[in-house]
């Protein structure tokens, strides 16, 4: 009677499931689930950022910035520090970002929520960077008039992305 080790077995069971997989057909391609909260202009994102601000609404404005599942899925895939050989896993920049925003969200509370403002306008200073399906607008200034009439340029959230027409805040970090 042959016995064939089990070493073997493992190792012959191993290519068979590998083969089997290589040559079972690829599951379609689904497209992103749309983004949430997002906007027609930066002057509508802006504006609800104020409203939301005003009503010191901590619910709507951890709504406005990108979801932990819509940067895994939808944005993670396409940055520079996604790659393999860049060795930087999606938990640690997630929560790194995450920290980050959730800690500037409080700053800007602090400093502004409760005040009415009103919007003047919008525009970003920095740099902007095109992906394959998104584009990133950093260093947002909101231009707004306090109580007196006198006009501010704040700097409530750094980036904000494009998508398929539509406006979404990236985060709350301002650097």
């Amino acid at each position: 009677m042959d016995v064939i080790p089990p070493a073997v077995k493992f190792l012959v069971t191993a290519a068979v499931i590998m083969t089997a997989a290589c040559s079972a057909p690829a599951e379609p391609t689904r497209a992103a689930a749309p983004l949430s909260q997002t906007f027609a202009s930066p002057e509508e994102l802006a504006r609800t950022m104020l409203a939301a601000l005003a009503r010191k609404d901590l619910d709507a404005l951890r709504a406005l910035p990108l979801s932990e599942v819509e940067f895994r899925d939808q944005v993670w895939p396409e940055l520079p520090t996604s790659r393999p050989e860049r060795n930087v896993p999606f938990e640690y920049a997630w929560g790194q970002m995450k920290q980050r925003s959730d800690g500037s969200l409080g700053e800007t509370v602090a400093r502004y929520g409760g005040r009415s403002l009103r919007f003047v306008s919008t525009r970003f200073q920095g740099e902007t960077t095109e992906y394959a399906t998104f584009t990133v607008m950093r260093e947002s200034e909101i231009i707004a008039a306090d109580e007196t009439g006198r006009e501010l340029i704040l700097q409530l959230y750094g980036s904000a992305m494009v998508r398929d027409g539509r406006y979404k805040l990236f985060s709350f970090v301002v650097d």
